[in-house]
């Protein structure tokens, strides 16, 4: 048994190992250690962090994010719903939202244990989490049906309770923020 989640798929089959790898609903997956991720989220470097984010927003919304919708036949506060059980299941942490409109096309998303965190070797000046973003980012646009963009306004690495995720389209933000600056590529 790996947990309640993991294991209904077991029994039902839609989890599998082959050909040295794990595969849920026909979609490849790997366990990993969170030390490697956390390598790639304390870069400090801006065009990097920027990169990391957009290029995971781009294939969690067309290539994770469709096949899970489709394989399970879940949409809107239902998908979201299989998707935070997935993610918390997956040992991202508990991911929550707490505050969903789908009609105006926002959210915000809570992170609490983020397992990234006390891997941080070098302490962060502003929020750190981009690989978060971009698979929150990506995930709202395909639920969304129109991209998105996530902000990372609150941060556990910097020493707050959890971290928080604001979602909306960018045209939305504030770009006055030096959080939205140094986390967007801002079209103007």
């Amino acid at each position: 048994m790996l947990n309640n989640f993991y294991d209904k798929f077991i029994f039902t089959n839609a989890l599998k190992y082959k050909n040295n790898n794990f595969f849920l609903a026909n979609l490849p997956f790997l366990i990993c250690p969170a030390e490697i991720l956390a390598g790639l989220v304390e870069t400090g470097d801006d065009d990097f962090n920027k990169r990391l984010y957009c290029s995971v927003k781009q294939s969690v919304s067309a290539h994770f994010a469709p096949p899970i919708g489709q394989e399970f036949g879940f949409q809107g506060e239902k998908l979201i719903a299989f998707l935070e059980q997935f993610f918390v299941a997956s040992g991202w942490g508990l991911i929550q939202s707490v505050d969903l409109d789908l009609q105006g096309k926002k959210a915000i998303v809570k992170l609490s244990n983020n397992p990234l965190v006390p891997l941080l070797h070098n302490k962060p000046q502003m929020p750190a989490d981009h690989l978060a973003r971009g698979v929150i980012a990506g995930l709202f646009s395909y639920i969304f049906q129109e991209p998105v963009d996530c902000v990372e306004t609150h941060c556990s690495a910097l020493g707050e309770a959890d971290c928080e995720f604001i979602v909306k389209r960018q045209h939305e933000f504030d770009i006055s923020d030096k959080r939205v600056q140094k986390q967007l590529e801002l079209e103007l």
